[in-house]
């Protein structure tokens, strides 16, 4: 049994039609509505038995609790799983699970079994809103001794057998039938970017094109980083559990966990980069003159989740984030997240991407449920509504949004197709630094606890990555672009003049990423291929371009321009590059 459990403000659900034939009778077909609910998608499976459904339920419940929520929505999900039961032993335990819930004094909604369904929902924006999990152990028939040998046998077989382990695990298969043109999936193919293999689940393998683009984000965020004064560190992926029980995520977010042990000792690969992030403030004594201090880290991180959810770029295993923690006091709170805001439209603006901001703060009504004292959270909402009204940014204020550690900035950025994504997000915490005991010696001398701002800006990168894919259709800016220029010979007795041109480029544009179609093949032919890879820039070397020793240009988008001088081209394109045009 694998479920998804969603902490949501809300969830719309409607059927619309069966699904099976012996989906349940329906009394009321109307939309239902149900707010501050946690939902949970749920895959019944082969083998799944009445401890696998009790385990479910002791989950939801534990689940239930920590996010204060007595509204449960049990809501049918067959795609978490290609290993199904029958219809009618899962809508059996869904029916079971929703009695037993109810006599158990929670408030239970279950979606109708058997249908296509529209929905629609929010979810909340805390570490447990999203949390994925699997139950219960697959029934084994019983084998006699014969069989079980000759089973033993053949595994044995198919583990000493090369080219079987290699078909078990083949590249995936990307079935391309429901997907649009400009799906980042496609494009990820058709360009030459990144593929993926079950060998690992959710874990993007970048080819040499789509690790271009990867390295040139990064390289950009360092250089804006940089400028902005921020100390780049690096933090081990795998801490022992110690670090998660401080941090809380043992306890709450252990189900997500990826775990190994080493000499007797548990760890934990890291699901966040914050614990790092503080482990280094604490390595020497801090002083209010060494504040605010600035860390940033492109940090990998690793996040269970059910195999079903897995879409892509857009939802990975491995998650490679571009995190900053920035150590300050009070007073300089406003400054530092004036500095943030500022820092996030600078490269967002360099994307084109049109971006809306919302302030996420406490309820009035229920101040008991966030840490921190109350004047802190007061002047904490303050400075980031103050830093935004300075700015003359617009935004909406989110009453009951904030995570129980702090208020939160977010970011949504919107995209060609009109899509919002939240990348962007600056996180006030008065909590972690106080769990990981960190201090500073104030002017008084006394000992006092920072203020620890959490950022990024990217989110996700590859997230980031897939996003801008569909944004731009895969047409890549120059300065992102794998392969920025193509040079093509008109015809075998050109090769050694485009050869030259060649040369030349590299020798004055530096790290220019430029390479040849010499193939014997028609010129259409090869400035087709170019295109179809989006490279920015294609050049045609002929009889007349060699005469004259210019060049016919073909700009992405744009017709053929005849008799450029070299010295034109390599300054328009080293311009460009350095511009990040």
């Amino acid at each position: 049994m694998k479920i998804i459990t969603l902490h949501c403000d809300y969830i719309k659900f409607k059927p619309l039609k069966k699904a099976i034939t012996k989906a349940e009778e329906l009394k009321n077909k109307e939309e239902q509505h149900i707010k501050e609910a946690l939902v949970v998608l749920t895959a019944v499976e082969k083998g799944d038995n009445d401890q696998s459904v009790k385990e479910m339920l002791e989950a939801v419940k534990k689940t239930a609790s920590d996010v204060k929520t007595k509204n449960l929505v049990l809501y049918p999900y067959a795609h978490l799983s290609s290993n199904l039961s029958d219809p009618q032993t899962a809508l059996e335990y869904m029916v079971e699970a929703e009695h037993t819930l109810r006599k158990e004094g929670y408030n239970v909604i279950r979606a109708p079994f058997g249908y296509y369904k529209e929905f629609e929902l929010k979810v909340k924006g805390h570490p447990l809103s999203e949390l994925a999990k699997e139950f219960g152990k697959r029934t084994e028939r019983t084998v006699d001794a014969k069989s079980e040998a000759k089973s033993k046998a053949v595994k044995e077989e198919k583990e000493e057998n090369p080219s079987q382990l290699l078909r078990e695990i083949s590249r995936s298969k990307l079935d391309t039938s429901k997907l649009k043109e400009n799906d980042h999936r496609i494009l990820g193919q058709k360009l030459d970017l990144f593929s993926f293999n079950e060998a690992a689940p959710g874990q993007p393998f970048w080819h040499n094109n789509g690790l271009v683009i990867f390295n040139e984000l990064v390289k950009f965020w360092r250089e804006v980083h940089s400028e902005a004064e921020y100390q780049e560190i690096s933090t081990p992926q795998i801490l022992d559990n110690k670090v998660w029980k401080v941090s809380g995520h043992w306890k709450l977010y252990q189900e997500n966990l990826f775990l190994t042990d080493y000499e007797d000792r548990n760890f934990a690969f890291k699901p966040m980069n914050c614990p790092g992030a503080m482990l280094v403030y604490r390595t020497k004594t801090r002083s209010y003159k060494d504040l605010p201090l600035r860390f940033g880290e492109v940090g990998v991180v690793h996040r269970k989740e059910l195999s079903g959810v897995l879409s892509g770029l857009f939802r990975v295993i491995r998650i490679t984030q571009d995190d900053a923690h920035i150590f300050c006091v009070e007073e300089q709170l406003e400054d530092e997240i004036t500095n943030v805001i500022n820092l996030f439209k600078k490269m967002l603006d360099q994307f084109g991407f049109k971006y809306t901001f919302t302030l996420s703060v406490r309820s009035e009504d229920k101040k008991e449920k966030y840490l921190g004292d109350d004047k802190l959270w007061i002047s904490a909402e303050d400075a980031l509504a103050n830093a935004l009204k300075k700015l003359k940014i617009k935004f909406q204020t989110m009453q009951g949004e904030a995570k129980f550690y702090g208020p939160s900035l977010d970011v949504q950025i919107r995209d060609s197709l009109n899509r919002e994504w939240q990348c962007s997000t600056l996180q006030l915490d008065f909590n972690t630094p106080k769990r990981f005991e960190l201090e500073y010696t104030g002017k008084d001398n006394k000992q006092y606890t920072p203020i620890v701002l959490h950022r990024t800006v990217y989110g996700s990168m590859e997230r980031f990555i897939g996003v801008l894919l569909e944004h731009l259709n895969g047409a890549l800016p120059l300065w992102l672009s794998p392969v920025q220029v193509r040079v093509i010979n008109f015809t075998d007795r050109n090769t050694k003049a485009a050869e030259k041109i060649l040369k030349q480029i590299k020798e004055n544009i530096p790290n220019i990423r430029v390479e040849t179609d010499f193939e014997s093949t028609t010129v259409s032919d090869k400035v087709r291929n170019a295109e179809l890879m989006k490279i920015p820039y294609i050049i045609v070397i002929g009889d007349k371009e060699e005469a004259n020793n210019t060049l016919a240009v073909r700009e992405r988008g744009k017709k053929p321009v005849f008799s450029v001088k070299i010295a034109d081209f390599i300054k328009e394109v080293t311009d460009k590059i350095e511009k990040r045009i």
